[in-house]
């Protein structure tokens, strides 16, 4: 990146926009529900889409009547991290369309910087991008682990880019599959992309007024453009 240029910082989320998987993340939050607390028939029927695992973590352990402390949060955490990479290689996952030639092109480009904002724990997200051969393409890591809500993790997320480049900031871009990734871009003023490649349409989607929005990102130079429009 050039020194003293202003800077495009580009936020991704994880499951939905960049893969999916085979529902890893439940099968491993009930794995570790089992391992850790000794509950035979862990009830996680909940929303993954558009959570913090932190919010995540606090829900299951309510349901499955357990106290929802820091130190069972931190277990259930430590267990559901130490279970991510098995559960990813029994069960695998795709690389949605198109995000190899997006990451590619846009990691070419000046003044521009590509990270995550996940509501994935900073250890589970780093898994499964590696698991995927996606992580070199990533600056830095923003996780779940902090907050409950979703514009929480964004307004840390903020901060951490003002922290990188200060005032040379010329836009932030958040890049997501829900509702939540679109409000949370709001909180912080960012450019929204929308891609329906996750469990909400595009309709779902337009509620929430993104700047734009794609069915996927196969179409990769309309894709570019609308991520660089001024």
């Amino acid at each position: 990146m050039p020194a003293g240029a202003d800077v495009r910082v580009f936020l991704f989320d994880i499951d939905g926009t960049l893969l999916t998987t085979k529902g890893v993340g439940n099968s491993a939050l009930s794995l570790a529900l089992k391992e850790e607390f000794g509950v035979l028939l862990p009830d996680c029927d909940v929303m993954f889409s558009g959570r913090t695992d932190r919010s995540l973590v606090i829900e299951l352990l309510q349901r499955n009547n357990l106290e929802p402390s820091d130190e069972h949060c931190d277990r259930l955490r430590d267990r559901y991290i130490s279970l991510m990479g098995g559960q990813l290689a029994r069960q695998g996952g795709i690389v949605l369309p198109g995000i190899r030639q997006l990451l590619t092109n846009l990691f070419r480009r000046d003044a521009l910087e590509l990270a995550v904002m996940t509501g994935n724990f900073p250890e589970t997200a780093t898994r499964k991008l590696e698991h995927f051969d996606l992580r070199q393409w990533f600056a830095w890591i923003a996780g779940g682990d902090a907050h409950v809500d979703r514009d929480d993790l964004a307004r840390r997320t903020a901060k951490i880019v003002a922290r990188r480049h200060g005032n040379r900031v010329k836009e932030m871009v958040v890049v997501g599959d829900t509702p939540a990734d679109i409000r949370c871009g709001h909180a912080i003023g960012a450019k929204t992309i929308a891609v329906a490649t996750g469990e909400f349409t595009i309709d779902q989607l337009a509620a929430e007024n993104p700047s734009q929005m794609f069915p996927d990102f196969s179409k990769t130079e309309e894709v570019l453009e609308a991520l660089m429009r001024d």
